[in-house]
Parts: structure tokens; sequence; C-alpha cells
């Protein structure tokens, strides 16, 4: 790992499985309970863009009781969503910002930590725009 930044532990199917945003390789890395190694689920190691496929300084994630992963591309200024279980080099869809620096109600500006509720809704820690957005999450 380099520059790992954020993690979540699944504990709902892989129980014990722990997800850890690697920041400075642009992935993020999936790490069996009891593996001596990691594989990288999202993201291409060391290749930072802006694609369904590629993240530029993730910094948080979290799962939802679906194993979804959500993880803020910091750099990339939006939430990527992997649904169901991620396994290798998954496509990520943009949930929240628009890959752009903003101040609107839909941009966000170098998010850097996300939270999830029970009826759905997802907050994200807009760090430069000194606030914290809510957003309805639907798959």
């Amino acid at each position: 790992l380099k520059l790992p930044q954020g993690f979540a532990v699944d504990t709902s199917i892989a129980v014990g499985t722990v997800y850890v945003t690697n920041s400075d390789r642009h992935t993020v890395v999936k790490w069996p309970a009891g593996a001596v190694s990691g594989t990288t689920v999202a993201g291409v190691d060391g290749n930072s863009g802006s694609t369904s496929t590629l993240l530029r300084f993730p910094s948080s994630l979290k799962l939802d009781n679906y194993t979804n992963m959500f993880v803020v591309d910091n750099n990339n200024h939006r939430i990527q969503l992997f649904c169901q279980y991620p396994t290798v080099n998954t496509t990520g869809r943009t949930i929240a910002g628009t890959g752009s620096m903003g101040q609107t109600n839909t941009t966000l500006t170098y998010p850097a930590g996300l939270a999830l509720d029970a009826s759905r809704n997802l907050y994200v820690a807009d760090t430069s725009n000194h606030r914290v957005q809510k957003f309805r999450y639907l798959l």
C-alpha cells in the first residue's frame, strides 16, 4: 500500500474482508480475512484518470448492507459507486458530484469523507466548499 487513507470492513457477505483506499496508487484494494496480500478491485494501479474505471486519489469508502462500495474520488470531485461485491477493476458509476469542481448543489470540490444512513441517504464532506452535502442514492 502507498498512502492508505480510508477503509471499510465487510460485515455482510465476506465477513472480515477489508477494503482500503490506496490513494497514491489510485486504487481500492481488497484484503480477505487472513490474506497475505490484497487484490485491486477499483482503479488501475499507478494510473489516475476520470473514466468510469479509473480513480484519482481515492480518500475514503463505505460499504452498504448489500456490499455496494461507495468511493470518495477526491481529485475527480465525485463519489463513485461500485455495485455488489466488487471483483477486479470493476466499472464505477458517478452518483454524486460531476467530475468537475464547483459550489452548486450537484458539484463537489475535493470531497474527503462520506456516511450512509438507514434511509439510503449519502452524506459527503465537501471539504473545499466547507459543507456537508446530502444525496439520495438509488441503485
